[in-house]
């Protein structure tokens, strides 16, 4: 079993479909795109991650990222905000909003691993670290 993406999408009513397609496409490029008259999906492989990678590291939130990404079973599951990726920004979310969010599922054959990759942890900024007290 290889890593397998899919990334959905709706498309309301009131929103421009060109501007949700490019939305889901700054974040997962790679991804084969198939868009419907209400929604979209992305889907791809390993690759596809890649700039959602480089985005939680740029952005500095890997440890944010570990929080929200739910592992479950052989998944790892999370929403994007669809106005943040509008503009280059990923930006995960907890819960849905009332316009929808990117829901993102991935699944692996070792699903922590990956998650490892996407959103390793980072060891918190120790300010005392070499810090030798001298006691006179």
């Amino acid at each position: 079993m290889q890593t397998m993406v899919y990334v959905y999408s709706k498309i309301n009513p009131t929103e421009d479909p060109e501007k949700v397609e490019k939305a889901v496409i700054h974040i997962f490029p790679q991804g084969e795109l198939e868009i419907k008259s209400d929604h979209l999906i992305v889907r791809g492989d390993f690759d596809c991650l890649e700039n959602l990678k480089e985005m939680l590291e740029q952005r500095k939130i890997r440890s944010a990222a570990r929080e929200i990404m739910q592992v479950k079973g052989d998944n790892i599951e999370f929403l994007l905000s669809k106005q943040a990726a509008l503009v280059e920004v990923v930006n995960l979310v907890e819960e849905e909003s009332p316009l929808g969010e990117i829901k993102v599922e991935i699944t692996s054959p070792d699903p922590q691993a990956l998650l490892d990759y996407l959103a390793p942890q980072v060891e918190e900024n120790k300010k005392n670290r070499g810090l030798i007290l001298f006691i006179l």
